[in-house]
């Protein structure tokens, strides 16, 4: 049931899954190596540095030395990345925000309210 919420959500979005979720990688866990975020997103390092290709062709992205170890290469969101994954959460939230609003009542919407409450206590248990 989830995702199917998250496929219909995601079939309007204008960047793949692939790329949003390598930016929110880099955003929640700083700058990164391409290795890095092909671990953390469970693909191939090839697929990831396509993925990061595309992403610095796009200009979300930037290469920098490490400072800790100049040998490696650091990958980092540029303003226009941050400013992009801004806009992409904002969507999300306003996204379900209006289907909320458009196909649940009123007593509705506090049953799924009370339920997000109960999922959350139950994640952190």
């Amino acid at each position: 049931m989830i995702g199917q919420l998250v496929r219909r959500y995601r079939r309007d979005r204008t960047l793949p899954t692939s790329q949003v979720s390598a930016l929110v990688w880099i955003d929640r866990e700083g700058p990164s190596t391409t290795s890095r975020l092909a671990t953390l997103e469970h693909v191939r390092p090839q697929s990831m540095a396509h993925t990061v290709g595309q992403l610095e062709e796009a200009g979300f992205i930037k290469r920098k030395r490490d400072p800790g170890d100049g040998r490696k290469v650091l990958l980092d969101l540029t303003p226009l990345g941050r400013a992009t994954l801004a806009e992409l959460r904002a969507e999300g939230e306003s996204w379900v925000a209006d289907a909320l609003a458009a196909g649940f009542t009123a007593s509705e919407r506090a049953e799924l309210s009370r339920g997000i409450e109960l999922l959350g206590r139950l994640a952190a248990e």
